[in-house]
């Protein structure tokens, strides 16, 4: 059951931009000045390690977002040195 406030994320308007980095290296701060102008369509996001702590990954979930804007970021976001994989996924 959702609760209250929740977002519900319907098929289609939603999407995922995820970076992956070593353990130790990912640069939040980095991560929403790329996200820059579509902070504001932010519905979720999520921070988490490798079992071993061998990398760490960041989750952002935008809610009407085009995307155009995320190619943009992910292609920003795989530039900076310390990010070894961007992506993202509907």
């Amino acid at each position: 059951m959702l609760s209250r406030g929740e977002p519900i994320l319907v098929p289609g308007l939603a999407w995922s931009l995820s970076v992956r980095c070593r353990s130790g290296h990912l640069q939040v701060i980095t991560l929403w000045q790329v996200i820059g102008r579509y902070a504001s369509r932010v519905k979720r996001f999520h921070a988490a390690t490798s079992p071993g702590a061998t990398y760490e990954e960041f989750t952002v979930t935008f809610m009407w977002i085009p995307e155009s804007a995320l190619v943009d970021m992910v292609t920003r976001l795989a530039a900076l040195p310390w990010v070894l994989d961007a992506w993202f996924y509907p």
